[in-house]
């Protein structure tokens, strides 16, 4: 893999961990609203995140084949799934303070409204995060992590008003 390949992987990847909590994000914001118990709240967080990492490597899988125009190898195939995780790896930390709710050390709410926090505060780590590796200035990286975390709250909004 050249270092342009290596560079293009990192981008790809960390768009998906950005799509990832925006879905993710949403998911938990709409889930506030009829949350009853903790149980719930995690089966319902972690179907969204299969049906979101089902349905991108799905997606990735078809591309490939149109891309290449043969069967993909066991190894392509496994390559394609673990290059779609940062997708679904912002269920760790709300899993986390959802099973804690669930054992009746956090408050149900809470832990939705901690986890929507954090993952709002992901998304402008990772905006920031993208700007530090171009090189740009402090500044400019936290008014990039700024907009980014903005922006994610518009989509956010957009997602659940749309869809619930």
């Amino acid at each position: 893999m050249t270092d342009a390949d290596d560079q293009q992987h990192r981008v790809e990847r960390s768009s998906h961990a950005i799509y990832g909590l925006i879905i993710i994000t949403a998911a938990l914001v709409a889930d506030r609203q009829y949350a009853e118990d903790a149980l719930t709240s995690l089966l319902a967080l972690w179907g969204a995140a299969l049906v979101l990492l089902l349905a991108h490597t799905y997606a990735a899988v078809v591309a490939e084949l149109g891309q290449r125009g043969q069967r993909l190898g066991y190894v392509e195939r496994h390559v394609l799934i673990a290059d779609n995780l940062p997708l679904v790896a912002s269920v760790v930390v709300p899993s986390i303070l959802l099973v804690l709710s669930g054992t009746g050390l956090l408050d149900l709410r809470l832990a939705i409204d901690l986890s929507i926090a954090l993952s709002l505060a992901s998304l402008f780590a990772l905006g920031a995060y993208q700007a530090r590796q171009q090189g740009a200035p402090l500044s400019h990286q936290l008014t990039i992590g700024a907009l980014g975390g903005l922006l994610g709250i518009i989509v956010i909004a957009a997602e659940v008003m749309l869809a619930h």
